[in-house]
């Protein structure tokens, strides 16, 4: 896949403003008529995230952009297959249906807002696709307030909710959960629903900072640590 490549470091996309750079965009299929408002909706992506990140003192991480390049897709199976190919991983690996973003190598590849609207209705919410944009970027923003080391991020359930947190996800939708059922999700080792990821996130940051649950996610003791700062007993 040769054209699916990002600039090199000497070509960086020039800063618009602090934290928002002008992303080459590459489309694949009948988008090119939308090209204008998929720029537009990368630059409010970007400054979603940096709003983000100036308010938590952040800004250093914002310096730099996080893709050098934005793809996107009007046919999932495309995105999937370039996706796994760009990754250097089998093509034949079926990918979730609601897998419509990730930001690889200083890519970010996505489909289309129609697309996604289509593939996750229940992710549909004001500025969905800007958001969806964000997460991905979010989570780049994550690894490198921790130095460029991803082991840290801790489990799926905080990174991912990192994620949503920093792209205002689900914050309607999101359900409310009993301490039951936060503590299952806090436990449990398989992929769950990103909505009760937001509802998890945001319960354990009521009891403590962001940058106190960034710092210790990626540790051995931190669900026991969540336990000791809750007043619930699971």
């Amino acid at each position: 896949m040769t054209t699916l490549s990002p600039k090199n470091d000497a070509e960086l996309p020039q800063a618009i403003s602090e934290g928002v750079f002008d992303i080459p965009i590459q489309l694949e299929g009948s988008l090119e008529e939308q090209r204008g408002a998929l720029r537009e909706t990368l630059l409010a992506a970007q400054q979603r995230l940096a709003r983000f990140a100036i308010e938590h003192g952040w800004r250093e991480h914002i310096q730099a952009p996080f893709p050098k390049l934005a793809r996107f897709y009007d046919d999932k199976a495309r995105f999937d297959h370039d996706l796994l190919e760009f990754c250097e991983l089998d093509t034949s690996i079926e990918l979730p249906k609601t897998y419509c973003a990730a930001l690889e190598k200083g890519v970010l590849i996505s489909v289309s807002p129609d697309l996604y609207r289509e593939l996750f209705p229940a992710g549909q919410e004001d500025s969905a696709f800007e958001k969806l944009l964000t997460h991905e970027m979010a989570h780049r923003l994550h690894i490198r307030i921790l130095k460029g080391d991803e082991d840290a991020m801790g489990p799926v359930w905080f990174y991912e909710g990192f994620a949503l947190h920093t792209a205002s996800q689900f914050e309607k939708t999101a359900p409310v959960m009993e301490a039951d059922a936060i503590w299952e999700v806090v436990g449990a080792e398989e992929r769950g629903d990103y909505r009760q990821y937001a509802t998890v996130f945001r319960y354990f940051l009521e009891k403590t900072s962001i940058h106190e649950l960034v710092e210790r996610a990626g540790k051995e003791e931190f669900a026991r640590w969540l336990k000791q700062i809750t007043p619930i007993t699971p």
